[in-house]
């Protein structure tokens, strides 16, 4: 079949069926592709998860018997294992710079100070964010700095829009990273 003969006969279809059946024929290559796109890596997500799931669920006997610590000191063990390491302090701000970078924020300036607790054996990385941007940019960097660091705390946000008319946002973030006592991090400010 020739390509000019092919095309005759496509558009000869497409008359006989209406517009009514090249919607439908539409609706059904869209469900295709949404069930390629999304349906079969989320199948794959779930098969996944079922074998994790399948997993603990074999190694239940081989815990149950095995006393398990409950008590405040244990609770706050395992709270301070959960925190990264003071040393982790410097690459762990490079991950917040870069998520204010990828959402077009980045910083002028960038202070930060790390503090000690004398009651606790964690220490307090206070991090402040100048920037500029939407605040839709803002708001996702904010999510998304706090999805990515488990350990990082939203302390403050103070907004100012200079003009009515602008979509332009001057904001300062008050981040704390909590860290757990161990080697130095530096402290200072990055400009």
């Amino acid at each position: 079949m020739n390509p000019p003969g092919a095309a005759i006969r496509l558009q000869y279809h497409a008359r006989r069926i209406g517009w009514q059946g090249l919607t439908g024929i539409a609706l059904l290559l869209a469900c295709l592709a949404f069930g390629l796109g999304v349906a079969l890596p989320e199948a794959e997500r779930l098969k996944r998860l079922t074998l994790e799931v399948e997993k603990l669920r074999e190694e239940i006997p081989l815990r149950k018997g095995k006393w398990i610590d409950r008590s405040p000191q244990a609770s706050l063990n395992t709270f301070y294992r959960f925190l990264p390491a003071e040393n982790e302090a410097v690459p762990l701000l490079a991950v917040l710079l870069s998520i204010a970078s990828a959402n077009g924020l980045m910083p002028d300036k960038a202070s930060y100070m790390l503090t000690h607790s004398r009651q606790a054996l964690l220490s307090r990385y206070q991090i402040n964010l100048p920037v500029h941007g939407s605040y839709v940019e803002i708001r996702k960097f904010a999510n998304q700095a706090l999805n990515a660091l488990p350990a990082l705390a939203l302390n403050e946000i103070s907004l100012v829009r200079q003009d009515i008319n602008t979509d332009e946002v001057e904001a300062n973030l008050r981040f704390t990273l909590f860290l757990r006592r161990g080697e130095q991090a530096g402290a200072g400010s990055h400009e």
